[in-house]
């Protein structure tokens, strides 16, 4: 997990949100994670660790620390991957 850890807190360096930013920091009380800033962390940690969050791990509790991201990251590549969509449509 440490890894996973290390790579979230440089995409909150490159953001110039790292200031006293550590692994078990409250990032709502500190500050550091907004609406906005938030769709760009779930954009992120999708794109990189190549999984697909549901709407219900993107919740205050799974985004509090990193420790937590990391851990919610963690969960989602081991869980079985998502249904996808059925799509409707014409029949040929």
């Amino acid at each position: 997990m440490m890894q996973i850890q290390e790579q979230i807190l440089e995409f909150f360096r490159e953001k110039k949100k790292a200031d006293g930013l550590a692994y078990d920091t409250d990032l709502f009380k500190g500050g550091y994670i907004d609406s906005l800033f938030a769709l760009e962390m779930v954009v992120y940690l999708e794109d990189t660790f190549h999984i697909r969050l549901r709407n219900e791990d993107i919740s205050e509790e799974n985004f509090r620390t990193i420790d937590a991201i990391a851990a919610t990251v963690e969960r989602t590549q081991a869980a079985p991957p998502p249904e996808k969509p059925r799509r409707w449509g014409r029949r040929k």
